[in-house]
């Protein structure tokens, strides 16, 4: 299950590593194109909003226009997975969280292919899951997520009735 995160200002999605890989088995690999858009979306919003110029300079679009048409000449995709593990990296050191090891991406690239994306949302996951869950769409928190602090509320105070009037004489 996918929840949502304020990650600071910046929306972020917490999802699972699974389901990434599942989708992108089911799609034969039209979801991975959608995930890696997302992700680098979500680096330059949370860069923005944690003041990263780089960051917030990337492009989302052009990774992914990289990724696709640029893979027919092959080096535009590298350039661009390259540098999305390294924004990958940047978000995780600006979270507090250790960076993705960029060899075992590589030895996955190579080796799994597909076992690349999981790996990537998994250890993006540990810095999402530092932020407090948004609600779904019904108002409910995900279960076992982080949940934002509720104001303190006064206890409701009980109304007395009013004494019975003295009897007539």
């Amino acid at each position: 299950m996918a929840y949502e995160v304020n990650a600071n200002g910046a929306i972020a999605k917490v999802r699972n590593p699974w389901g990434v890989l599942g989708l992108a088995l089911i799609t034969l690999g039209i979801y991975t194109i959608v995930w890696y858009y997302k992700i680098n979306k979500e680096f330059k919003e949370y860069g923005a909003a944690q003041g990263d110029q780089e960051l917030a300079d990337s492009n989302p679009t052009n990774s992914v226009l990289a990724v696709t048409l640029g893979a027919l000449i092959i080096v535009p995709a590298i350039i661009s997975f390259i540098n999305t593990v390294k924004r990958q990296q940047r978000v995780q050191q600006l979270g507090g969280v250790e960076p993705i090891n960029g060899w075992i991406v590589l030895i996955l690239l190579l080796v799994i292919s597909p076992a690349v994306y999981p790996f990537m949302q998994s250890d993006l996951n540990k810095v999402w899951e530092r932020y407090p869950a948004l609600t779904d769409g019904g108002g409910a928190i995900p279960a076992g997520t982080q949940q934002p602090a509720a104001p303190a509320q006064q206890p409701a105070q009980q109304e007395t009735p009013p004494p019975p009037p003295p009897p007539a004489q």
